[in-house]
């Protein structure tokens, strides 16, 4: 791996940590969410108008869909929730039931790294799982676990389009149809949209940049490379909010972080 491919990832990190950081802070986190991705499929709305995704439409609906129950789901565990306990069970389930998906449904011969990642992702899990109990937040740890299921769905799905199409151009109508039938379905007042558009927008800039990083890092390093160290923005996301939850939330995070690296590297 690179030099310039590692610092690429970790400014990456660093957006990608403060943005869910950030958001978890603002008044209405679930509202704040929905907005970014409609902001983020705006801008990237250019180029759908120049290079349609007409080959994919099979992956747009059920990804679409899968997007919107993760953002639904996130949205409430950050209002509901530390961002301590969200977050990481939100990032760590995916590779979790990647891994174990893999496994049974897929015939795959896991390697000595890849058993030992599940197994210190599943005590990660169960304690910050048991944590967020303690302290009153059964919903928040549910909704978390949740949207990381909605991340295995249209991670699998997207991986597959974009093979066929520009992301760009797939992105900007999975963000918009997925942002809309949430603020569809919830009926939020406009008045609390109007609200929550700037502090979206600048969610927005911070989601944007963490993916377009990515996608640089992908041309200069493997894929499992660029997971696994992407995995760092579990403790720093952790450590930008300031949260105090004690020593075992921290077991748990580096339990997650360490655990999801080894899955995915």
């Amino acid at each position: 791996m690179t030099l310039t491919a590692v610092i690429v990832v970790l400014l990456s990190v660093v957006f990608h940590a403060s943005w869910n950081a950030r958001i978890h802070k603002m008044n209405s986190p679930d509202i704040v969410l929905i907005l970014s991705y409609f902001i983020v499929g705006l801008l990237c709305f250019p180029f759908f108008l120049v290079d349609p995704p007409t080959g994919v439409t099979k992956f747009l609906i059920p990804s679409a869909l899968a997007q919107s129950i993760y953002m639904w789901m996130l949205g409430t565990a950050y209002r509901d929730g530390s961002l301590g306990i969200a977050y990481p069970i939100s990032r760590g389930t995916a590779p979790l039931l990647i891994g174990i998906g893999g496994w049974v449904f897929l015939s795959e011969t896991p390697s000595m790294p890849t058993i030992l990642g599940l197994i210190t992702l599943v005590i990660g899990l169960f304690i910050l799982a048991g944590l967020g109990q303690k302290i009153g937040e059964r919903k928040a740890v549910l909704m978390a676990a949740v949207s990381g299921l909605a991340t295995v769905g249209y991670s699998l799905l997207d991986a597959k389009a974009v093979d066929e199409t520009n992301p760009l151009s797939y992105f900007s109508v999975i963000a918009l149809m997925s942002s809309t039938t949430v603020l569809c379905c919830r009926r939020i007042p406009f008045a609390r949209i109007k609200q929550s558009f700037f502090p979206a927008a600048t969610i927005g800039a911070l989601q944007g940049g963490s993916y377009l990083l990515i996608l640089l890092a992908f041309r200069w390093a493997q894929a499992g490379q660029v997971a696994g160290l992407r995995q760092l923005s579990i403790p720093l996301g952790v450590f930008l909010a300031s949260e105090a939850l004690g020593k075992r939330s921290w077991t748990g995070v580096t339990l997650v972080a360490a655990g999801a690296a080894l899955v995915v590297w």
